[in-house]
């Protein structure tokens, strides 16, 4: 039987914004440590007219690279795949993948093993390793997003000759009712941090709160685009992890309340 782990975050309260599955690992792995976990969603993941990805991947064979940046990218990418019949193209396809999670679901799904991974959870990090690369000049490359995502990724691709066809497969919307929720737990005193994964989860905190508690909640935030987007909203960051595993993310967290 395996000793229990040490309590490093007794007494420290923290909500999990992430969604159902996204957020239930991080919750769980909190709470090995001692923390007091709330789990509350902040947005919700609505897909968009499926008709440009199902055209994307009707022409599949044409793309050299597919360039996925989230799990969500990756089952709506995957559902396209499967109504289309294009099981064995996609398993043919270069892949370049942001985060360690991005790439387990591909796995899930049979693909090949990605070929540009970064160590570093964001675009840029791509960016940087592709220029390394003697095969991206000229390639046409795949980008099922997010709306509104940003445009690092596709503009510092192009800017190495690569033709990028970025297609918005879904988006990221405030979830009411966790907004509700954590409006209640922050208002009666009861959070001490709130960890954000996302840009899109710091708009939804922001929108949930009064003014006043987004300049005393402290947040727990992954990335450098996410820490700077709180930041911006007025909320202090505790953390900010460049880890691209959710281990790191947790490790990241303890040794900020316990150094």
């Amino acid at each position: 039987m395996a000793a229990p782990l040490p309590q490093l975050l007794a007494g420290v309260r923290i909500a999990v914004t992430r969604a159902g599955d996204r957020g239930a690992p991080l919750a769980d792995a909190l709470r090995r440590v001692g923390a007091t976990v709330h789990e509350i969603p902040l947005t919700r993941i609505e897909t968009l007219d499926p008709a440009p990805l199902y055209a994307a991947v009707t022409a599949l064979a044409q793309y050299d690279w597919v360039l996925l940046t989230s799990v969500n990218a990756v089952e709506h990418l995957a559902r396209a795949v499967d109504a289309l019949g294009a099981e064995e193209v996609m398993a043919t396809r270069r892949l370049a993948v942001v985060g360690s999670a991005t790439a387990q679901a591909c796995d899930v799904h049979g693909w090949r093993t990605p070929t540009v991974q970064p160590e570093k959870m964001q675009a840029e990090g791509m960016v940087d390793l592709m220029a390394e690369r003697s095969d991206v000049e000229g390639a046409r490359m795949l980008y099922p997003s997010a709306a509104g995502a940003r445009d690092v990724l596709p503009d510092g691709l192009r800017t190495l000759g690569a033709v990028v066809d970025v297609v918005p497969a879904y988006r990221s919307a405030p979830d009411p009712d966790g907004q509700t929720k954590i409006r209640a737990l922050a208002n009666a005193g009861e959070l001490d941090l709130v960890t954000v994964a996302a840009p899109s989860a710091v708009d939804a905190l922001l929108d949930a709160l009064p003014a006043e508690h987004a300049a005393r909640l402290p947040v727990a935030a992954i990335g450098p685009v996410t820490a700077r987007a709180a930041k911006v909203a007025g909320f202090p960051v505790k953390l900010e992890s460049n880890a691209a595993t959710m281990e790191g993310w947790v490790r990241a967290i303890v040794v900020a309340y316990t150094s």
